[in-house]
């Protein structure tokens, strides 16, 4: 019986987690922050879209970028000779949020005399602090807290240049479940990259390409030098014969107006694997 209960709370736990991973209670606005050379102040807003008081912690994380998207976190006393943490100062450094609240935290850069061109960056971490319940967890025998965590990337470009992209393969990849482009950047210099990528085909008997793909929001940060993503049709069946294909990846926000790489390649019925 002890066993059953016990099951029977872990599963109801896995549910919780589930729960609240789709369901977040934070909105923060911006999703990332970038700091230009003149720039000393930066605000980010913070939301509480749940339903209960909620208290965040802010604090400091650093991580690495990977090719394929995602993050590697490091431990703290691994700090980056790039890290931004040292250099900014948050205010408040704890909240706590009424439902529907909100609340400005402020970034105060204090850049070093002669600091080195380059792009510096660490990520600013809120994590969810766990709401004292006593009645339940008196009930229960046990008491689950579920500690949520988010984070946005803070950014500084010291002396910054434009980086340059270049679009070096493009795979077409079919399956039962759904068709996609495989696409590999590359990257050069010492800044980050933000933009959004298209995919647009244009059938050899039609008189306007159409958009078949699109990823919004798309970042090849400072310490990738080939990126590879991963674009999934808005249709399986969308390219339905021979054509052109064209990839266009292009600036947002501080990079607004900026086509950074843009490649057509060629389609016939048959087309899989690498294009050309």
């Amino acid at each position: 019986m002890k066993l059953l209960k016990f099951f029977i709370l872990v599963v109801y736990g896995c549910q919780l987690l589930i729960s609240f991973s789709s369901h977040a209670d934070l909105l923060i606005s911006p999703t990332r922050v970038s700091f230009y050379e003149r720039q000393r102040v930066a605000k980010v807003i913070v939301i509480n879209n749940g339903d209960e008081y909620r208290t965040y912690r802010l604090s400091w994380q650093e991580k690495t970028a990977k090719p394929e998207g995602g993050y590697i976190t490091h431990p703290s006393d691994q700090i980056s000779p790039t890290a931004l943490s040292s250099m900014v100062r948050m205010s408040p450094s704890q909240v706590r949020l009424a439902p529907g609240e909100r609340q400005i935290v402020k970034l105060a850069l204090r850049k070093p005399k002669n600091l080195a061109d380059k792009e510096y960056r660490s990520h600013l971490l809120f994590q969810a602090l766990p709401n004292e319940d006593k009645s339940k967890s008196t009930k229960m025998g046990i008491k689950i807290n579920m500690i949520l965590s988010y984070s946005i990337p803070v950014i500084l470009r010291q002396g910054a240049i434009q980086p340059q992209v270049n679009i070096e393969a493009i795979e077409l990849v079919k399956n039962e479940q759904n068709n996609a482009l495989l696409v590999s950047l590359a990257r050069k210099g010492n800044y980050s990259a933000f933009g959004k990528v298209e995919a647009f085909y244009k059938a050899n008997n039609a008189s306007e390409e159409i958009k078949v793909s699109m990823l919004s929001d798309y970042s090849i940060y400072a310490e990738i030098p080939l990126a590879k993503l991963t674009l999934n049709f808005f249709e399986k069946n969308v390219i339905s014969g021979a054509g052109k294909l064209r990839i266009v990846y292009s600036g947002l926000r501080e990079y607004q107006g900026v086509i950074f790489a843009e490649k057509t390649v060629n389609l016939n019925a048959n087309s899989v694997g690498l294009l050309n």
